[in-house]
């Protein structure tokens, strides 16, 4: 009998009868906890993770079913007895697979309650918009105001516009300055209209680029600019995927990094 034989008969009906095929959904079932608990408790978005991890673990169902069914359903799966074997040992390796992946991707990050990413060791979560603002201050007003002698109008005042939202990443300065991009688009350009501000370098156009959020993807978009848009040396002809930590150059002398806690 050769190894693989050995190992054949194993799956089936090794451990005192039970199947090899055991331990391998031993394996899968721990995995699959696991992801669930750890997902949960640190909040994170792992729904892709676990439904891989389910889906993978149903792969040995057809294992445990030629295990405790009746002789006649035994007879009936025989000829397909190579299939679930394989079958199995894919639904007891994939999972801890799916796992580990899991674990490396969020090493050490945690989410908020509406569900931004981010290192765990900042404390908290650096996108404001999670926050609930507060109720505004009631203001009581004497039903019976005495009159008052007339005066001119007074000039009405716009109210200042409400910042935007902000998304999990930012534009890092080679002078450390930081600057966090918005929920949809933030303009970069020399004129202080721009989300982005980049008034001392006259070498970056008025409106140079645009960065585009789409569900927590960003896209660099160069405007048309004289001195063009390069990211890692290379010149920006069409919308460009940013990676974290991608050169971003504008104009000659302006240099920034893309970071976010996105992963």
């Amino acid at each position: 009998m050769t190894a693989t034989d050995a190992f054949f008969s194993w799956f089936f009906a090794g451990v005192k009868g039970l199947g090899g095929w055991l331990i391998f959904l031993l394996l899968a079932a721990a995995a699959l906890i696991w992801l669930f608990y750890d997902s949960s408790s640190r909040r994170l978005p792992a729904l892709g993770w676990r439904l891989g991890v389910v889906l993978t673990t149903a792969l040995l169902l057809p294992a445990a079913l030629y295990r405790f069914s009746a002789i006649e359903t035994r007879e009936s799966l025989s000829p397909f007895l190579e299939t679930i074997f394989y079958l199995g040992l894919l639904g007891g390796v994939i999972p801890p697979v799916i796992g580990a992946g899991y674990y490396v991707t969020f090493r050490g990050m945690v989410a908020c309650p509406q569900g931004h990413v981010y290192e765990a060791e900042l404390g908290e979560c650096p996108d404001p918009s999670h926050q609930v603002a507060a109720a505004p201050e009631r203001v009581y007003v004497p039903s019976s105001i005495p009159a008052q002698p007339f005066s001119q109008p007074r000039p009405m005042v716009s109210p200042p516009p409400l910042p935007r939202p902000k998304a999990s990443a930012w534009l890092i300065g080679e002078d450390g300055r930081s600057y966090q991009l918005n929920l949809g688009t933030t303009t970069v350009g020399r004129s202080a209209r721009n989300d982005v501000s980049l008034g001392g370098d006259n070498t970056v156009g008025r409106e140079h680029a645009k960065i585009v959020e789409e569900s927590g993807r960003f896209r660099l978009y160069d405007l048309g600019s004289k001195n063009r848009t390069k990211i890692n040396s290379r010149i920006v002809r069409q919308p460009v995927l940013l990676e974290p930590d991608d050169r971003i150059e504008l104009g000659d002398n302006t240099r920034m990094t893309f970071v976010t806690t996105r992963r």
